[in-house]
């Protein structure tokens, strides 16, 4: 027997569950041939992984480096591949490149990048992933289709509810959308645009659905207080439209959320028990990545932008915004500004820009906001370590970087990243499994390969089995873990040293070598 690659002696595990078997695993072009024991095989490159897991390449289910446009600025994405990850999963948060029915519909990423920085010479689904396919990146690439980009392209930057015919031209871009490949239908709840959408509206939206497979895949329209509530609305949205449903990067921001999680967790098996088909996925950190001006209170944010630079402008509501956000009891001496239009605020915490300033956190807070057109990009520790375990041991819960990625020298930008673009899957594996052994090293697999394969419908991909794709990490699970830290995000993890994409060798030894030979997947 004869192999392109073979991987000798590996303890596989497998992404179905299984416990690690050892196995040879031979790669033939770009499918896995066979799986066993082959004393006599040979092959153009072979791999000792005597000692080491053999996995599948690892699927990030809620992934921004198409709509944060690394995609396109660092095609290799090896902040990503680093970690063994092959495929990842865009147009999340209600944001996506595609479906333009407008030239406004492309705003909706414009709280995260300029879209000037690329030549939109799309339009439909179907043409954008036409065109992704030729671009040769260094992972697999499939997306949702955004709700808030169909929105914008429908009613421009009027911030309202849909009438009939708007719901029926966004219905029919949703259709168009899965037709093409797209895994389903994506929300924003919380951003401006999004939160005018009634329930309603977000239940006949998501009909277009039925019988497709789709998955609608919500940002929940609260991770704080009435977190409840918003998870109650996911729920509805799924039994009322007869869609499976996904919550996006569950958490809960603020220490008086914290207590709702161990609820927010029965509601969901319940539903599920139920019949419903949901699901979630969970970042592994006690720190969130997130925008600034979402701290603000949701009533102040109403109208996007322009409605919430007219509130701050004004004394009284700009007061009231103050009021609420010291009831947040949120840790400003933990909260870190990573980007900003203005470069003399990043690097430093809210308080120490306060304190500087002889300013309140929560003036500094909405001054900050405005300063910057509200282009503020923060870490804070604002979630409960606790609650963290208890979702990530969750049946429900899938792994998710909730990053983008980039390349080393994106440092040179003047900008701090969260460390998960770079540490999320070797953070999650040293301080879950193998410290804390707070799962198995099968569930912690699954969760992060064969588990969203099969949710979302990816085929021949997050299993090792024969004839799948050859997407195959070989790591030293002694060894794995992330080294990138809040301070200094743009450092690879220890242990990663071997990635096959698609037949091709992606990471050598512990080098990443540069091989554009990522796919387009298509919901099947």
């Amino acid at each position: 027997m004869s192999y392109d690659i073979l991987i000798k002696s590996g303890s596989v595990v497998d992404g179905t569950g299984k416990k690690p078997e050892v196995f040879d695993v031979g790669v033939s072009e770009d499918k896995i041939a066979d799986i066993g024991h082959f004393e006599n095989a040979d092959a153009k490159i072979i791999i000792n992984a005597a000692g080491k897991f053999v996995t599948p390449g690892f699927i990030d289910i809620t992934n921004h480096s198409d709509t944060h446009l690394t995609l396109f600025r660092e095609p290799g994405q090896e902040s990503l591949v680093m970690q063994g990850i092959t495929s990842v999963i865009g147009g999340n948060c209600g944001a996506s490149l595609a479906p333009l029915a407008s030239m406004q519909a492309i705003h909706a990423i414009k709280k995260w990048a300029d879209p000037s920085e690329i030549n939109c010479d799309w339009s439909t689904t179907k043409e954008f992933l036409d065109r992704i396919e030729t671009m040769q990146f260094g992972v697999n690439f499939g997306t949702f289709a955004g709700f808030g980009t169909m929105r914008r392209g429908v009613i421009g930057d009027e911030i309202r509810a849909l009438n009939t015919e708007e719901q029926n031209q966004i219905k029919l871009l949703a259709s168009e959308s899965l037709s093409a490949g797209a895994f389903g239908i994506s929300f924003g709840l919380s951003y401006g645009h999004e939160r005018a959408s009634t329930t309603e509206e977000l239940i006949e939206i998501t009909r277009v659905m039925q019988g497709t497979k789709g998955v609608a895949k919500l940002h929940l329209r609260s991770e704080g207080t009435e977190i409840l509530a918003a998870v109650n609305e996911t729920i509805r949205i799924g039994r009322e439209a007869g869609v499976p449903v996904h919550i996006s990067h569950l958490k809960a921001i603020g220490k008086k959320a914290w207590e709702l999680v161990p609820k927010v967790l029965e509601l969901i098996d319940n539903a599920r028990a139920s019949g419903l088909n949901i699901m979630f996925d969970v970042s592994p950190y006690h720190t969130t990545g997130s925008l600034l001006y979402l701290l603000l209170p949701p009533w102040a944010r109403e109208g996007g932008f322009a409605g919430l630079f007219q509130r701050i402008e004004r004394e009284t509501e700009r007061e009231k915004m103050m009021e609420e956000l010291q009831r947040m009891t949120l840790h400003y001496d933990k909260i870190l500004i990573t980007s900003a239009k203005i470069k003399d605020s990043v690097g430093r915490t809210i308080k120490e820009l306060a304190d500087e300033a002889g300013l309140t956190p929560e003036e500094t807070v909405i001054n900050l906001v405005r300063a910057n057109e509200g282009r503020v990009n923060i870490l804070g520790r604002t979630v409960s370590a606790k609650n963290t375990v208890l979702q990530l041991q969750n049946p429900n819960s899938l792994l998710a970087t909730d990053g983008e990625g980039y390349r080393q020298e994106e440092f040179k930008s003047g900008n701090l990243v969260h460390p998960r673009s770079f540490g999320a899957l070797p953070h999650f594996w040293h301080r879950f499994v193998m410290d804390r052994e707070l799962l198995s090293p099968e569930a912690a697999i699954q969760k992060a390969t064969g588990g969203p394969a099969v949710w979302l419908g990816i085929k021949n991909r997050g299993v090792i089995a024969k004839g799948n794709f050859a997407d195959i990490v070989v790591f030293d699970s002694q060894l794995y873990r992330d080294r990138s830290t809040y301070r200094n995000p743009y450092r690879y993890p220890a242990g990663m040293e071997w990635v096959v994409l698609n037949g091709k060798v992606a990471v050598e030894q512990g080098k990443h070598m540069n091989a554009r030979a990522g796919r387009v997947l298509r919901r099947e």
